[in-house]
């Protein structure tokens, strides 16, 4: 069990303290066996306990499942915030150091021949190897040559360096490259965590809808059951009070099984969304 499912995990519980507690399980009141055999009441009875409890136990089922579901969703909004703000942030870095950039090579071109002769040569050659994070969103393939160009040039003249309009400049560009670095390395993360929550929401969809489809044929086989009981297809059961007619029918007025799954389907729609939602991790040196 990886680190991820080991977190996730103690989360739930962690939950579970805090606010939604589990539907619990086998808590279903036993209807009293009366009646003669010769009616079928008891059998009757017998039948309505053994089923009621499989239903009820399957509608907890349905709803610590449905709840987790809604947790797990959430979790993943969540995640995409934090990559799309992330993100955001990698952009706003970026723009900073393409400025920074800017009046670097503006101080270049003021205080040297730059323009005329280095840049052309590193044009010439495209062979230096970047040493800036390599760019995904708004610098260009121009724009990393430029960048090595003029890297390149103050390597080759280190005196430009020590004085103090270029000090202040390097060093804010060292500095965002710096912050580049550490965003895509939290986007990254923010990337594998999103991911996995993705992969994660699938699986508890899956169980959600299984469990629902448990339901239904628990449902189905005790009413089927019930319906062939001799009791109930007696003159016996005719004759009684809509009190006993209850007494060996299944109760399903509690569960609202319709709330849960239009909650499942909304789940859904959205986790559809979600999965048109896919984010590239970014490379960082």
């Amino acid at each position: 069990m990886d680190y991820r499912r080991k977190k996730y995990n103690r989360e739930r519980r962690t939950e579970e303290k805090k606010g939604f507690r589990k539907a619990p399980i086998n808590k279903t009141e036993q209807i009293v066996k009366k009646g003669t055999r010769i009616s079928g009441f008891p059998d009757a009875i017998f039948l309505r306990n053994k089923y009621q409890t499989e239903l009820d136990n399957a509608h907890a089922s349905v709803v610590n499942m449905v709840h987790f579901c809604e947790e797990d969703n959430r979790k993943l909004k969540e995640a995409f915030n934090k990559a799309e703000s992330l993100k955001r942030n990698i952009q706003a870095h970026e723009t900073e150091r393409e400025r920074s950039y800017d009046s670097l090579g503006n101080l270049l071109n003021k205080e040297t021949d730059f323009e005329k002769g280095m840049w052309k040569n590193t044009l010439d050659k495209n062979k230096v190897k970047s040493i800036t994070v390599k760019q995904k969103f708004k610098d260009t393939d121009i724009d990393e040559i430029r960048y090595d160009a003029m890297n390149d040039y103050l390597r080759q003249y280190p005196e430009y360096t020590s004085k103090s309009t270029f000090k202040t400049i390097l060093f804010d560009i060292r500095y965002k490259e710096k912050e580049i670095r550490e965003e895509k390395s939290n986007f990254n993360k923010s990337v594998s965590e999103y991911n996995y929550l993705l992969s994660n929401v699938e699986k508890s969809l899956r169980k959600a809808e299984d469990k629902i489809v448990a339901y239904h044929k628990v449902l189905d086989e005790g009413q089927k059951k019930l319906g062939e009981c001799k009791y109930i297809n007696s003159i016996f059961y005719r004759m009684t009070t809509e009190e006993n007619k209850a007494k060996v029918t299944l109760d399903t007025l509690r569960h609202r099984m319709e709330q849960f799954t239009h909650t499942l389907d909304i789940i859904k729609s959205e986790f559809a969304n979600a999965q048109r939602r896919l984010f590239e991790e970014m490379k960082y040196e």
